[in-house]
């Protein structure tokens, strides 16, 4: 798997959001219980947090040293450094007593927060090596089920303004149906802000199998799906929820997608000024 996201390293945050889903039950207790209320955490000793969490000293001390700390004291100096400079740092989930006001703030601010984490992890060498796999590729299957396959679409209109064939597969069955029909020069990528999608991991497996470069979209690198993929690109939404689905997600999503197609604009100019006048003729045609 080529490409980890450096920024998540510097934030103590972010490094417990992308690592969660690898931790044990007991281990993920602790890390949501700092999500939740990182500022309480800085003032509880490691047997205080252990209570709260219902687990052991040895399993908080144990969890230190997975998030890359040296020990319970180092990482509420961490935790103190990224509180001191973040203006907000955990999401609010919408809940159904919310005024209007509140909720349209905490989606709002939900949104804006996503944006910069995720501008923070952001991998520019996998960006770079990403966008190189798919001007390359002579063909690129996109896999994404439910809220993935709005970035999706939005990704293979990216990749049509720049001349590269795109298509997305949505449902479980044609997935995998294209996936087993790719070949060492096409591209299959999932998206999945989970990174634990059945369907979506199903696909990008196979697709690997066809001899398919392959490349993941996730908010959590340690993520099966994103464990799979050549080349992983990583959102960083946090998990707070609303109507189901995590705040921020979507947006987040998009902005990497965003980020990606300015790339392939740029690594390929021509080609994107030629398709985007082609296509304009073709509608102004059609209209008239």
């Amino acid at each position: 798997m080529e490409g980890t996201s450096y920024g998540v390293r510097d934030n103590l945050l972010l490094a417990i959001r992308a690592l969660l889903p690898a931790l044990n039950e007991q281990e993920q207790k602790v890390g949501q219980y700092i999500l939740d209320s990182p500022k309480e955490v800085l003032y509880l000793a490691i047997s205080d947090l252990a209570q709260r969490c219902a687990v052991s000293d040895a399993t908080v001390f144990r969890f230190c040293k997975r998030v890359g700390t040296d020990g319970y004291g180092d990482l509420k100096i961490r935790l103190a450094q990224v509180l001191a400079a973040s203006r907000t740092v955990t999401y609010r989930a919408v809940e159904a007593h919310d005024s209007l006001a509140e909720a349209a703030h905490k989606v709002i601010t939900a949104d804006i927060k996503a944006l910069e984490d995720t501008l923070s992890v952001l991998d520019l060498a996998a960006l770079a090596r990403g966008a190189d796999a798919l001007l390359a590729a002579r063909r690129v299957d996109i896999y994404g089920s439910g809220g993935g396959a709005v970035a999706a679409l939005e990704l293979q209109h990216k990749l049509q303004r720049v001349g590269v064939r795109a298509a997305v597969y949505a449902d479980s069955e044609s997935q995998v149906v294209s996936a087993t029909l790719l070949a060492a020069e096409d591209v299959a990528v999932g998206i999945s802000h989970s990174g634990a999608s059945d369907e979506v991991l199903r696909a990008l497996s196979v697709a690997k199998l066809s001899g398919a470069r392959t490349i993941a979209i996730t908010n959590h690198p340690r993520s099966p799906i994103a464990a799979l993929a050549d080349i992983q690109l990583s959102t960083a939404a946090q998990e707070a929820l609303a109507h189901g689905y995590a705040l921020g997600a979507r947006v987040a999503q998009i902005a990497l997608i965003d980020v990606l197609g300015a790339v392939l604009v740029q690594k390929r100019p021509e080609e994107s000024e030629r398709s985007l006048s082609r296509i304009a003729e073709v509608l102004h045609r059609r209209r008239s």
